[in-house]
């Protein structure tokens, strides 16, 4: 999880550095997690944790199937574009619950020694969640 001595800045300055690192992921390690026939649990729960965040539904995405499905998709609907373009601010206490209890429990580095491209998304997502947090708090 995000340690939070941080600034909300340096924060903000990881999840930049992290959907940069997302952009830039080559074909290959994407292709790896697409080819998993059955992945492992921290993969999937991480790949579940980041979709639920871009809005997708939980029930649609209790099929791998589907997650490579959203994996293959272009254009403005491509999983890069909508990590880009995700707001903390468009994001919901339900998807946030829903993304935080779907990855609770799960470390970066389990998830990476899982599949590299697949713990970029969890990092994202971790990121994500903890500063929906900071800002609903913020709020109060």
């Amino acid at each position: 999880a995000v340690v939070s001595t941080q600034s909300t800045g340096e924060r903000l300055l990881k999840i930049e550095k992290v959907k940069k690192n997302i952009m830039e992921l080559k074909r290959p390690l994407i292709a790896e997690l697409k080819s998993m026939a059955s992945p492992p649990i921290p993969v999937v729960k991480a790949m579940t944790g980041a979709f639920l965040l871009m809005g997708e539904r939980a029930s649609y995405l209790r099929e791998w199937n589907n997650i490579v499905i959203l994996l293959n998709k272009t254009g403005s609907l491509s999983v890069k574009r909508r990590v880009q373009d995700l707001q903390v601010e468009s994001v919901t206490e339900e998807q946030a619950k829903a993304a935080e209890d779907t990855m609770l429990g799960l470390t970066s580095d389990e998830v990476y020694e899982a599949n590299q491209a697949a713990s970029l998304f969890y990092d994202w997502a971790d990121m994500i969640c903890y500063e929906y947090k900071q800002l609903k708090e913020g709020f109060k």
